[in-house]
């Protein structure tokens, strides 16, 4: 994983990557803990119904999963917190179509990275709201 200069410029379908904010890497992105890598999806409109929002889509799909963290654990009262002795794995997995929940007026609140040209998110399994996979009905 090799990180770019910061003054590279990086056209892409209109998206000029020169700021500081994004990282432009090029190779392969190893999430660790419960982190998922997200490539974001156009949205798809309805010509039944008419829905307005201001921000970008938080729909996408998984490119690269953690394997999983062990939880937090609190007494009563939360005065301690110590980690749990139990492994919960991550629940979703490469391919899945996933709900993330979150972003600001500017635009999302996750770390936005460019890997090898195309804009990606890196969130939490916590912000998924929900997730579907490939295959699967909806209903």
């Amino acid at each position: 994983m090799i990180a770019a200069p910061r003054n590279l410029p990086v056209k892409k379908e209109g998206l000029d990557v020169t700021e500081s904010k994004i990282d432009i890497l090029y190779g392969r992105l190893r999430m660790l803990g419960d982190r998922i890598l997200v490539r974001p999806m156009d949205p798809k409109l309805s010509d039944v119904i008419v829905a307005f929002w201001h921000g970008k889509p938080v729909r996408g799909e998984v490119v690269e999963v953690g394997p999983g963290e062990y939880p937090n654990r609190y007494n009563r009262d939360r005065s301690k917190v110590w980690k749990s002795k139990v492994f919960r794995p991550t629940e979703v997995r490469k391919g899945d179509l996933v709900e993330l929940g979150g972003f600001d007026i500017r635009g999302y609140a996750f770390p936005r990275i460019v890997l090898n040209g195309v804009e990606h998110l890196i969130a939490s399994e916590k912000d998924v709201c929900g997730y579907t996979r490939p295959g699967e009905s909806v209903c």
